[in-house]
């Protein structure tokens, strides 16, 4: 129990935030940009990101297991109430480990309207998932979003992401991903983008009718086919994704079945 006048400001506020990561036989892949993107959110609350972060993520990986998930979360710590407080904040790290587990059968997408598409995403905000929380059930709820359906946002008639990672599609055999301030900077597609795989541009809607394939991909999967989106079939064999997989492959950090099936 806390008293009435101090607690964690990323619990009262959602002053918070946080990368996940998988850990394999104690290597991350590209935690340098984990740190970089961890370290642009807690700037834009003021606060100043602490140092010895790795050793303390592979301890507590180690833990878990060789191949295991991490949440590395930076909150603005103790301090009094209110929004803005005079003062230094002291930030607090929380670490939390599991062993991964791939996700269990095919990935199905359905569209959703995100209201919010001027909000520049920059960097994992725990506020931004617990909004992410709130449509989700609502869309669950009219029935919108069906139980065994992930999440595919968009606005004004373009795509922007799935729930939980960004989105690839294959146009005319060549990889697009959408470019739009309300797409998080993910570090896999950053990769793949570098890489040359992967083109950044508008995605409009309409290419959920015309795409060869899809993928969703993020720090824990890499790389996972889409078998259906809005009720649409798509190939998922693996010869559709070589591009995306030779960018990766050999990489640290990254396992060896980099298609995630």
């Amino acid at each position: 129990m806390t008293d009435g006048n101090t607690a964690d400001r990323g619990l009262l506020l959602g002053e918070a935030s946080f990368e996940t990561m998988r850990v394999i036989d104690g290597c991350i892949f590209a935690w340098d940009a984990h740190l970089a993107r961890l370290c642009r959110g807690l700037a834009a609350f003021g606060l100043v990101c602490p140092d010895g972060l790795l050793s303390r993520c592979l301890e507590a990986a180690l833990q878990a297991g060789c191949d295991a998930m991490l949440r590395l979360t930076v909150s603005g710590g103790e301090a009094s109430r209110g929004l803005l407080v005079a003062g230094e904040r002291s930030p607090v790290v929380h670490i939390q480990a599991w062993p991964y587990h791939p996700p269990a059968g095919e990935l199905a997408l359905r569209s959703v309207h995100w209201p919010l598409g001027g909000m520049a995403r920059t960097a994992k905000f725990t506020s931004d998932y617990a909004f992410t929380i709130r449509l989700l059930h609502q869309a669950r709820h009219a029935g919108l979003l069906a139980e065994h359906e992930a999440a595919l946002f968009t606005h004004d008639d373009e795509l922007l992401c799935m729930e939980t990672g960004n989105i690839l599609l294959s146009i005319d055999g060549e990889w697009r991903t959408p470019e739009h301030t309300a797409v998080l900077p993910g570090v896999v597609r950053n990769t793949l983008l570098e890489a040359g795989a992967v083109q950044a541009c508008a995605c409009p809607a309409t290419w959920l009718q015309a795409c060869d394939a899809m993928a969703v991909c993020n720090s824990g999967c890499f790389i996972r086919p889409v078998a259906m989106v809005d009720g649409r079939r798509l190939v998922t064999d693996a010869f559709h994704f070589s591009p995306l997989l030779d960018a990766l492959r050999g990489r640290p950090g990254v396992p060896e079945a980099v298609l995630c099936v």
